[in-house]
């Protein structure tokens, strides 16, 4: 099956709106010893260092060091990006590492020690500006005392099934680790600190950004924080440059979702737009591949393709990181046509929590590759304007 021209249309036009030297661009002006944004200015004390935690790090890395140093004509003093496998970019001056997402490793534990090592290393008078984006949570890691590697992977491994939604997952993940909730302050000697956060927490806590590496409620003083980037603000300029309607960012069940956006599908000719990360409650001895996007995509279809009504409204929903679940593919697409032609074999997928290989066999799946961001999923639900 060949995607229809809106679906690679909406492709390219948030791929385009993730592209972090496009966002810096438009948030920051540099100086050689000061940068200045919308609500103020930060000033760079000695040198400067870019440390970078997250799906994104090393794009949003190289992005922010070339605009820095092609304005200014300064070098940055050092570069660390920690990544997700096969989401490194190419340049050599940046320090990169790659670990497992979403399941945690202890490869991941031996990549934190070096990350954590490196940070350390920054001088008390020097400055660090650190990038943070999702995925972080599983990247950067250290067992409390008294907590074996293999106990934390089973309770990170529950809590990715258990159906509580990102900010109870994030706040049990605090409660056993030693980096998290402000955890990684107490390795850096500099606090001439300024973060930057792409934000893919639905409610748009930025203390639950992958954790919370830097930030705890309970400090009196916080690193300088700026939240650069979010799933509401992209939305909003996808609507901008479209005309779409926007219907929110939401992080609840996906069974209460879906009852709500089954009963408030488009009219003709309009497109509806949202956001967030549905949660999804998976079986014991779940062997189905899939993700959010592709078991969402099939469970709305599942409901509206019951009524002939619906038969020209389309379903498209995909990860704005390139990547849905632990799969090679970013989301899924369907329509009223590939539902009714593979009904039962989408039923007995969906019953299976098996998304991926239902849509693999006709031909929905959307891949993208890293998109080199990561500002949660993002659903499209339009009707044909026949007129």
């Amino acid at each position: 099956m060949s995607l229809p021209l809106k679906v690679n249309e909406i492709l390219t036009d948030v791929i385009n709106l993730l592209k972090p030297s496009v966002v810096f661009k438009d948030i920051f002006k540099f100086y050689q010893k000061q940068i200045v944004f919308k609500d103020g200015s930060f000033d760079i004390k000695g040198e400067l260092h870019l440390f970078a935690l997250g799906k994104a790090a090393s794009f949003e890395l190289k992005a922010f060091k070339d605009l820095y140093e092609k304005e200014t004509g300064v070098k940055v003093r050092s570069a660390v990006a920690y990544t997700k496998k096969d989401h490194l970019c190419d340049d050599d001056e940046i320090y990169q590492m790659a670990g497992t997402h979403p399941v945690i490793s202890s490869e991941n534990i031996d990549l934190s020690n070096v990350f954590i090592d490196l940070i350390s290393e920054i001088p008390e008078g020097d400055t660090l500006i650190f990038l943070l984006s999702g995925g972080g949570s599983a990247l950067l890691e250290m067992p409390v005392e008294g907590m074996s590697f293999e106990q934390m992977r089973k309770t990170h491994q529950e809590l990715l099934s258990s159906g509580l939604n990102i900010n109870e997952i994030n706040q049990r993940r605090k409660e056993i680790s030693q980096i998290k909730g402000g955890g990684l302050l107490k390795f850096i000697k500099t606090t001439n600190i300024l973060q930057l956060i792409t934000c893919d927490i639905p409610n748009e806590d930025i203390f639950d950004v992958s954790s919370g590496p830097l930030l705890n409620r309970s400090l009196e003083e916080h690193p300088k924080t700026i939240l650069t980037q979010s799933a509401s603000s992209l939305l909003n300029k996808i609507s901008a440059s479209r005309d779409y309607i926007v219907k929110g960012v939401y992080d609840d069940r996906i069974e209460n979702e879906l009852s709500k956006i089954s009963e408030d599908l488009p009219e003709k000719g309009d497109t509806y737009i949202s956001g967030g990360e549905l949660t999804v409650a998976l079986p014991e001895n779940c062997t189905g591949l899939g993700g959010r996007s592709t078991h969402f995509v099939l469970a709305l279809a599942k409901i509206i393709y019951t009524e002939e009504k619906n038969k020209d409204v389309h379903i498209l929903s995909f990860g704005t990181d390139g990547t849905d679940g632990p799969t090679d593919a970013a989301g899924a697409y369907i329509n009223y046509n590939i539902f009714k032609e593979n009904e039962d074999r989408a039923l007995m997928f969906l019953e299976n929590n098996d998304s991926y290989h239902f849509f693999d066999e006709v031909g929905g799946l959307i891949k993208t590759g890293p998109t080199k961001n990561n500002l949660m999923d993002v659903r499209f639900i339009w009707r044909d304007d026949y007129r």
